[in-house]
């Protein structure tokens, strides 16, 4: 992270809040933070007006950049954007986060507060590895994944690009969970699972089969992710 002043966070919600807190906790000067702030505790940084504005301040400065949007598809297009006009774009890590020098993240991922990422892991581009969650060793996160607070991957697991992995499951060892899919929270994954699939439960299943197989869904709630 040498060379630039400061850094811009795109992204001015919950999940911001988080990154910034991160980042200034490990000494560094956030700049600004960019786009619709929620109601509640003002921030303390400069507030641009949408990503636009945060690509020219970027763009006139030694900054640094970082996507702290939660929803995949637009963290991972901001990401490849930042990359392809040539800007910095370093991976964020939490100072209590443990991350193995024997494992590869890539541009654009943050790993959060107690996570871990284990040698021979490779962690893609846009990927956010939340609060304590876990990916062991010998895994693969695809780009623009999310595993979410306290999710786990066990030793050799593959999550594909763009996948939410919710607060709280777990994916077994060796397994593969395909693109774009939603593991929901607390599930556990015991089987491979195809791309776009949204799987809820233990075992974890379609929610058409949840009720009937491992642990039942209350009727007419929705699988949750367990996001921040």
């Amino acid at each position: 992270m040498t060379g630039a002043v400061g850094w811009v966070v795109l992204g001015a919600g919950g999940h911001a809040r988080s990154v910034v807190d991160v980042l200034e906790r490990g000494g560094h000067t956030v700049v600004a933070v960019s786009g619709a702030a929620p109601v509640g505790e003002p921030w303390h940084v400069d507030v641009l007006a949408d990503d636009r504005a945060a690509f020219e301040l970027l763009a006139g400065q030694r900054l640094h950049a970082v996507v702290a949007i939660g929803a995949n598809p637009v963290r991972a297009r901001l990401v490849r954007e930042l990359v392809a006009r040539g800007l910095s774009v370093p991976p964020v890590v939490a100072a209590t986060a443990t991350v193995s020098p024997r494992s590869l993240v890539g541009a654009g991922s943050v790993v959060l507060e107690h996570a871990h990422v284990g040698p021979a892991s490779r962690v893609g581009e846009a990927v956010v590895v939340n609060t304590a969650a876990v990916v062991e060793h010998d895994c693969s996160v695809g780009v623009g994944a999310h595993i979410a607070p306290g999710a786990v991957l066990l030793g050799g697991a593959s999550v594909g690009g763009g996948t939410l992995v919710g607060s709280g499951a777990r994916v077994l060892p060796g397994l593969t969970v395909g693109a774009g899919v939603t593991v929901g929270a607390g599930a556990v994954v015991t089987r491979p699972v195809g791309d776009g699939e949204t799987v809820v439960g233990i075992p974890a299943a379609t929610p058409e089969l949840s009720g009937t197989r491992g642990t039942r869904r209350t009727a007419g709630t929705r699988p949750h992710g367990g996001t921040t």
